[in-house]
C-alpha cells in the first residue's frame, strides 16, 4: 500500500493565505475592543441620582419651567443642567423634559400656542407633552420623579427611552 503523496503549496498560494491568515488576526485584533465598546451599556449599571426639584404648589395648568442640574459622568463634566417642565394635568402632575425627540433641541413653552414648540423644525407638543405635529416621532419625555407634599423630587431617569 502506497502514502498518499503529499501536496506542495506553491509561492502563489502561500502568500494568498499567508495574506488571508494576517488579516484575519488584524481583523480580529480589531474587532474584538469595537465589539466590546459597542456591547458594555449592556452591562453598565447606570446611577441614578434623585435631585430636588423645589415647592411646586403654585404650578397650575400652564408648564413652569425649573432647572436641575444632574452628575455627568463623561468627559470630566462635573454636573450638567437640565431644564425641567412641571404641568398639572387634572389630579396628577407631569415632570417634562425640554428635550424634542426629533434631533434633541431644547423645546420652550409658548403661551401663544399653547403649546411646546421646538424651534429647530417646529416641532408641536401638547400641555401634557403628548405630540401635536411636526417631525418628532414621540412625545417629550417624562422624568421619573416623587412627590414628598408639595416639594418635587426627580431622577435623571424618563418613564421611557428617548
Amino acid at each position: 500500500m502506497a502514502l498518499p503523496e503529499r501536496r506542495r503549496l506553491s509561492r502563489r498560494q502561500f502568500a494568498v493565505l499567508g495574506t488571508q491568515v494576517a488579516g484575519a488576526i488584524v481583523t480580529l485584533a480589531l474587532g474584538i475592543p469595537i465589539i466590546g465598546f459597542l456591547i458594555s451599556p449592556l452591562f453598565r449599571k447606570q446611577a441614578f441620582t434623585e435631585r430636588r426639584v423645589g415647592d411646586i404648589s403654585s404650578v397650575g395648568t400652564d408648564p413652569v419651567k425649573f432647572e436641575v442640574t444632574f452628575p455627568q459622568n463623561a468627559w470630566d463634566v462635573p454636573e450638567v443642567k437640565a431644564a425641567v417642565y412641571v404641568v398639572r394635568i387634572g389630579n396628577t402632575v407631569k415632570v417634562l423634559s425640554n428635550v424634542c425627540t426629533h434631533m434633541q433641541c431644547p423645546v420652550r413653552w409658548e403661551n401663544a400656542l399653547q403649546k411646546f414648540l421646538c424651534p429647530c423644525h417646529g416641532g408641536l407638543y401638547k400641555r401634557d407633552g403628548s405630540y401635536d405635529g411636526g417631525p418628532p416621532p414621540k412625545p417629550l419625555p417624562e422624568y421619573v420623579h416623587r412627590l414628598d407634599g408639595n416639594i418635587l423630587y426627580v431622577t435623571n431617569e424618563f418613564t421611557e427611552s428617548i
